[in-house]
């Protein structure tokens, strides 16, 4: 259950944002994207899930949200050999925050993961390792152990000491504006959970279908995130964005892929948060 509603939410995200014309596609709050402020940075932060060769038996909704490994190559290849500069998601945390003396490089990208599926240790995390690139795995940790699908702490571990950084995606990934209640647990003890079993407890938050309202922006912030990251709503972000900062869900269309990196793509759906009050 948790796996298909990620995927249906998930796949209409990533319509909205990456096709051309996009519109809002769903009854969550949501406009048109606005002029960015005067402090904000342009580095898109990039959205994947599974990366692995397509294989008979995916729905729809699957094949929309894998990456088949060779596209992954051909997108890794295409941000090195143009220019672009892979930063980790703390140093554009840092720049936001003003604690960097030195600005970020020229066309700065951000690459991230959500979810945790073995795939991405499997292929995606051998590909960054051949372009030298750095990347953001967010967890939910609940079935890490027991998920075969999902990645073993001890690969997690393995990542974390290769240079990658390891956030938290909750324990169950539930939409956090419906449970209200689950706050604790789910953005707290998950925290406390990578602690426990990679020894560093994580600095970065993403809300699961990047889903989140002013109570779950708090609770990240209270639980010791210097940031938290939603699913969609362009390149821009600043300051005042570090607890819904927007990214870019990546699919396999190349020609979506390189607008978005590059800047010129159409203008997109921007998310913001639903309010507290239910």
């Amino acid at each position: 259950m948790i796996r298909m509603r990620l995927f249906v939410r998930g796949w209409l995200g990533a319509m909205a944002v990456l096709s051309l014309g996009a519109s809002a596609a769903s009854h969550h709050a949501s406009r048109a994207a606005s002029a960015p402020a005067a402090d904000s940075l342009r580095v898109p932060i990039l959205v994947y899930h599974s990366v692995m060769p397509h294989h008979p038996g995916q729905t729809a909704e699957q094949r929309v949200l894998s990456v088949d490994d060779s596209v992954f190559v051909a997108q890794m290849r295409y941000l090195v050999d143009g220019g672009y500069h892979v930063v980790s998601f703390a140093a554009l945390v840092d720049a936001l925050e003003g604690r960097d003396t030195l600005p970020l490089p020229d066309r700065a990208v951000v690459i991230t993961f959500d979810d945790g599926w073995e795939n991405q240790y499997r292929h995606a995390f051998p590909i960054l390792r051949r372009f030298g690139l750095t990347a953001t795995f967010f967890v939910f940790t609940a079935p890490i152990g027991t998920d075969k699908k999902l990645m073993t702490w001890e690969q997690l571990l393995e990542l974390q000491d290769a240079g990658m950084t390891i956030g938290s995606h909750t324990r169950t990934h539930p939409v956090l504006p419906d449970y209200h209640a689950a706050l604790h647990n789910e953005v707290v003890m998950s925290r406390a959970d990578i602690e426990e079993h990679l020894g560093r407890a994580p600095d970065f938050f993403a809300y699961p279908f990047g889903e989140w309202d002013s109570l779950s922006a708090a609770a990240a912030r209270t639980a010791g995130y210097r940031a938290a990251r939603t699913y969609r709503g362009g390149a821009w972000n600043a300051p005042s964005d570090l607890y819904h900062l927007r990214a870019v869900p990546v699919t396999e269309n190349m020609h979506a892929f390189e607008r978005a990196v590059r800047g010129d793509g159409p203008a997109v759906v921007a998310q913001r948060g639903r309010s507290a009050q239910r």
